[in-house]
């Protein structure tokens, strides 16, 4: 048995009374406590026995504890560490793509070597790093959330390393690039408009 919309409502509704303030965990605790619901409903417990059920066994200490936890966990050390190394790398990537994309175009000396770091610097650091933090967000959520971002990110690697080849005048720039292109056109926007389009009338 599905929830109905209204059912879904209501519980969002309790987790905001509760306290509840970053969207993510509300998200994430709603689908988890959405589906310990559909199936204690289907075992013949009444919605709102269930629910309460529901709670306590995710939260016995009260879902605003629960939320206290999930942000000393999401700013613990390591964490925090691994945020600015991935941020750093996106930026100083970005940095040197952007000014050896110009020195490129003025046919300034440097250009390529400063292309090639930053997209080094962008695909071995950044975008796994990103990936993995996405990944971790949608951990609890619906495995088309998981398949997007692994797409994404693999085509993503795939364009920035065929620009790579292509720039080194190396064999199999053009294959990495179909491939590439092919992954996120085919691949990774159906995902993405999808997602969005059920957000949209959700």
């Amino acid at each position: 048995m599905s929830l109905t919309e209204k059912q879904i409502d209501s519980i969002r509704n309790i987790l905001i009374a509760e306290g509840i303030q970053n969207e993510s965990l509300t998200d994430d605790v709603l689908d988890h406590i959405c589906c310990v619901v559909e199936v204690l409903v289907k075992r013949g417990e009444s919605f709102d026995s269930a629910v309460d059920e529901a709670i306590v066994d995710l939260a016995p200490n009260g879902l605003k504890d629960l939320e206290i936890q999930t942000r000393y966990l999401l700013n613990s050390k390591r964490i925090v560490i691994m945020k600015k190394l991935m941020y750093s790398a996106g930026f100083i990537g970005a940095v040197l793509i952007s000014i050896g994309s110009l020195f490129k175009i003025m046919h300034w000396p440097s250009a390529n070597i400063m292309v090639i770091s930053g997209m080094i610097a962008f695909l071995l650091l950044f975008v796994p790093l990103f990936a993995l933090d996405r990944y971790k967000v949608q951990a609890s959520k619906a495995m088309s959330g998981k398949i997007k971002i692994l797409v994404g990110s693999v085509s993503a690697f795939l364009i920035g390393l065929s620009v790579v080849f292509k720039m080194m005048h190396l064999m199999g720039a053009s294959v990495l690039l179909v491939l590439g292109v092919g992954l996120f056109t085919f691949g990774f926007l159906p995902f993405l408009f999808f997602s969005l389009y059920k957000k949209s009338i959700s």
